[in-house]
């Protein structure tokens, strides 16, 4: 059975804060789903060659042509990634680039429901909501209808990395100041953000109401 929602994720963490809340919403939608680990897949930027423009299905040799068989049968998608460097990540940006294949002549995007999700290393730290938006934007462009943009507040590589309390490049001092010592209390999950998780689990009922009612049309 094909999925009646998509989840797709950039961060490459096991079980991150990212894939966590993705699945958050997948679930409370009470629908068909399937949880996509881009890390896990070979997934391309695209290459622009414009093989895809009299058919809609991109030519690059890679895992992305079978993975948007199941976007095209999707009624949503909720996609997430996370913010290196203030900006999306490469397995996410590549994902939403690859999605131009869909785009000629036909436009299958159009109406697709969606969510977009992005986590950084903190608020008023560049990146968090830079990223959702990146993602939102993309999806918007491809002609989605995006119910909501969830912004999750996750950890740096620093704070396991073994160096994070005495490297000069350390991300620990944006986030906690002088304080650096890496203590089981510091690292933010996701379930702890009440009101995003709420929102999840909300737009997931959102989404399923919608589908429901396409249906009935």
């Amino acid at each position: 059975m094909n999925p009646q929602i998509m989840g797709v994720s950039g961060s490459p963490i096991k079980n991150s804060n990212t894939d966590r809340l993705i699945k958050a919403v997948l679930e409370s939608s009470g629908l068909e789903y399937e949880f996509v680990k881009l890390s896990r897949m070979n997934v391309k930027p695209c290459v622009a060659c414009l093989g895809c423009k009299d058919d809609n299905i991109c030519k690059v040799k890679d895992d992305f042509p079978a993975l948007a068989e199941k976007v095209k049968k999707a009624g949503a998608v909720v996609v997430g990634g996370y913010s290196p460097y203030g900006a999306v990540d490469g397995f996410a940006k590549a994902f939403l680039e690859r999605l131009f294949s869909f785009r000629h002549q036909n436009g299958f995007n159009r109406g697709r429901l969606a969510v977009a999700v992005g986590t950084g290393i903190g608020r008023g730290v560049p990146g968090m909501s830079e990223a959702c938006e990146q993602i939102a934007r993309a999806l918007e462009m491809e002609g989605m209808t995006v119910l909501g943009k969830l912004n999750i507040v996750g950890n740096p590589e620093c704070m396991v990395c073994g160096y994070g309390e005495t490297c000069m490049m350390s991300a620990l001092p944006m986030i906690h100041g002088d304080d650096l010592t890496v203590t089981p209390e510091k690292f933010r999950k996701v379930e702890d953000q009440a009101e995003t998780w709420k929102k999840a689990e909300e737009l997931g009922r959102e989404i399923a109401e919608k589908l429901k009612t396409q249906l009935m049309m």
